[in-house]
């Protein structure tokens, strides 16, 4: 099972790779469509359009033509219904087979193969291609094309992002996982409309990138080590300041885990950052949605932590008195609290307590984010992501 995830997410990662290549190879006017119309990715050209369908096979042999009875076969439906020489619209099965390269033709007789199929899962569609249809007409608009490996194309992607004026470094640790997380993005949007990109646009728009965002399909990517180190480099000034007020907002619904994972976390955390004299300012950690703060509070205090949750008489929520400063003496050494802890719905005078740094843990936006706030996004699915990049593990797991 942990085999077929693997594949799996090697699939998407390869559509979203041909799909970066195709916005980086296009001419001006063109407009590209990721989970397009037609097909996994749409290149609409001016008087062309070309759907490309994307299919990954690492675990076959070799090729066989059994291997791609469907995508011929739905791009044979399309054809039977949009078939007029304006606008036009060819067809190409972008895959990956081992030790395939190159491109071919299909020839009439496979796709009389193809189509006499009569496995339950393909019958329907071959059904739905009504007779009449110009079977050569088809075959001269679909090219197969054999692409490279994953690992291949990743490298393609890369010389080509650094051939169009982006520094070596940038393109490694932030242009890079920044692109391939916008497509991510991209292609979970609900209209073609929105899932369209004008290649123009979406180059400039990654000149403005100035900050690694680390994502859950950052460990799938060629140049992690270097996303890794970036980040760490980035997060050591704040990281390495005694009195800085860090808040993290922490959405656990994906985190795999999270509550056997989450006050290990915590005590990790506050033992590095938040355990000296020095550091009057706890850090402040709260949880989005229905997840039960009040029992998290009881599991860090039986875990030898001292937490402020801005309770008064035990029931009343200020928000002053969690952001209240904790009593400190230097020796013997004594802090009155390490951290603080509330549900995120709780706080509602954000411009009252206003972070230098923010943490987003699977939350796109905060009514903390500010221009003057560092704010740091993390897109994980486990604690182990975020302790490395927070400098409290060496190796990453």
């Amino acid at each position: 099972m942990a085999r077929t995830a693997e594949y799996s997410i090697k699939g998407y990662l390869y559509q979203f790779l041909q799909y970066l290549m195709e916005i980086l190879a296009a001419n001006e006017g063109t407009k590209i469509t990721i989970e397009g119309a037609i097909e996994d990715i749409d290149v609409a050209a001016p008087g062309l359009t070309t759907a490309v369908q994307c299919k990954y096979h690492e675990q076959a042999e070799k090729f066989t033509l059994g291997k791609i009875y469907k995508p011929i076969l739905l791009m044979l439906e399309h054809f039977s219904k949009n078939s007029a020489p304006t606008p036009k619209i060819s067809y190409r099965l972008f895959c990956y087979f081992p030790e395939q390269s190159g491109t071919r033709s299909l020839t009439r007789q496979e796709l009389d193969i193809v189509r006499a199929t009569t496995a339950d899962t393909l019958k329907g569609i071959v059904d739905r291609i009504p007779p009449g249809v110009d079977y050569d007409e088809f075959l001269n608009r679909l090219t197969i094309q054999f692409g490279p490996s994953t690992e291949a194309l990743q490298q393609s992607v890369l010389a080509s992002l650094k051939a169009k004026g982006f520094t070596s470094d940038d393109v490694d640790a932030i242009i890079y996982p920044t692109a391939i997380q916008r497509i991510v993005d991209l292609a979970t949007r609900s209209t073609v409309a929105d899932r369209t990109v004008d290649p123009t646009c979406f180059l400039a728009a990654l000149r403005d990138v100035r900050q690694v965002t680390f994502t859950r399909w950052t460990r799938e990517l060629a140049t992690r080590a270097q996303i890794f180190q970036r980040l760490r480099t980035d997060l050591k000034f704040s990281l390495s300041c005694n009195s800085r007020g860090r808040h993290f907002v922490i959405d656990p619904t994906k985190i795999a885990d999270f509550d056997a994972d989450i006050v290990k976390f915590i005590k990790k955390f506050v033992e590095r950052y938040s355990s000296k004299y020095l550091h009057d300012n706890p850090p402040l950690f709260t949880i989005t949605g229905a997840y039960d703060v009040g029992s998290l509070t009881a599991r860090i205090h039986d875990a030898g932590l001292r937490c402020a949750d801005g309770l008064v008489g035990g029931a009343a929520f200020r928000v002053t008195e969690l952001f209240r400063r904790p009593m400190r003496r230097r020796k013997p050494f004594a802090l009155e609290f390490s951290l603080r802890l509330a549900s995120r719905s709780a706080i509602t005078q954000s411009d009252l307590t206003k972070p230098d740094d923010l943490f987003l843990v699977n939350v796109l936006d905060d009514a903390w984010v500010h221009r003057d706030v560092s704010v740091h996004k993390f897109d994980i699915d486990r604690l182990s992501d975020l302790e490395y990049a927070l400098q409290m593990r060496n190796e990453y797991a």
